[in-house]
């Protein structure tokens, strides 16, 4: 996969896409933006993501951090359907500038080592570029549920292209990390899930490095990927498909 840094969120204030294209499997539209650019949409996506974890008594689980109509971060994603409905979305926390900006070590108290490995993981992963991906959802009324999961997935690896940064992470509930696993993802070695949001769910912390992830993804994953790229930027990298 190559990463190439072409663009700096911190000055993006028109009020169009950063990045979109069509989803061949859902026929949604994936599209990613900054408050700044479509607040309107960022709004939409806010009520949706406090809609479905509210649903699933997850509350705990949702970090949304404070934006307003000038905001240029967070980038974020959202999936919609022709009439502009919002089936999906989540946002990238970053690139991070130091561990003091990434949620994930706390969600991981009730495990102290798990929390020091992925502590040590983003440490290290910094200089290369990393982004933490959070507040995913789908709404669990649309029929096309499963592709809209796997059209996320895909969607993080979209965003560590074109924010230009090796390295993604986050954390998920171990009975959704196979979905995730489809685009590449990895567990972190060694870890020992956390209790987290409650006593309900095991949570892992899964890793992507874009010198390997569509190595580890799936054939038809890193083929709609690639797609999708070429489709988002008119062209395409070959030695990336």
């Amino acid at each position: 996969m190559t990463v190439t840094k072409t663009l700096n969120a911190d000055h993006l204030t028109t009020t169009d896409e950063l990045y979109g294209f069509r989803d061949s499997v859902s026929g949604m539209w994936l599209r990613f933006y900054t408050p700044a650019r479509r607040f309107d949409l960022w709004q939409q996506y806010v009520a949706g993501a406090q809609r479905t974890y509210q649903k699933y008594r997850v509350e705990a689980a949702l970090s949304l951090p404070a934006a307003d109509e000038d905001a240029t971060t967070p980038v974020f994603c959202v999936m919609s359907d022709d009439g502009g409905t919002i089936w999906a979305g989540w946002y990238a926390n970053g690139p991070l500038r130091s561990m003091r900006d990434a949620y994930a070590p706390r969600e991981f108290v009730s495990e102290p080592l798990s929390a020091s490995m992925v502590t040590s993981w983003i440490s290290d992963a910094l200089p290369d570029g990393v982004i933490e991906l959070k507040g995913a959802w789908v709404d669990p009324a649309s029929d096309q549920k499963g592709a809209l999961a796997d059209l996320t997935s895909r969607a993080f690896l979209h965003a560590m292209t074109f924010l230009g940064v090796r390295f993604a992470y986050c954390s998920a509930a171990e009975h959704a990390a196979p979905r995730w696993f489809n685009s590449g993802a990895r567990e972190l070695p060694d870890i020992v899930p956390a209790a987290y949001p409650d006593d309900r769910y095991r949570t892992t912390l899964l890793t992507w490095d874009a010198e390997t992830t569509l190595d580890f993804s799936t054939s038809e994953q890193r083929q709609l990927f690639g797609a999708e790229r070429r489709q988002a930027v008119g062209h395409g990298d070959e030695r990336a498909w």
